[in-house]
């Protein structure tokens, strides 16, 4: 007997800084993106409606959360909890 293995549907959902209830930006891909992880530095620079110029996003919090869809697929879903700060050269080089 040959073991089925299901598809997933990678999502990963990144909230607006301070919140757990907003999602800011959603994807949805047939790959994992990246590997996202407490203290990671994401810069919301070129994202729809962004309106941190000269701030970058601090991951304070990550969720993962996966499910199986009727025997047809696994969803597997990133939740990355963020605040706002500085994008300053020592934030990024890690000297703070």
């Amino acid at each position: 007997m040959t073991e089925k293995f299901l598809e997933v549907q990678y999502f990963t959902e990144i909230y607006e800084p301070g919140s757990a209830d907003d999602v800011w930006v959603a994807l949805k891909t047939q790959t994992p993106l990246f590997s996202i992880s407490k203290g990671d530095i994401i810069n919301p620079a070129m994202w729809p409606g962004t309106t941190f110029p000269n701030r970058v996003l601090k991951v304070v919090a990550v969720e993962h959360i996966i499910w199986e869809i009727n025997g047809s697929h696994i969803g597997y879903k990133i939740c990355v909890f963020t605040e706002a700060v500085k994008g300053t050269r020592e934030l990024r080089m890690g000297l703070t």
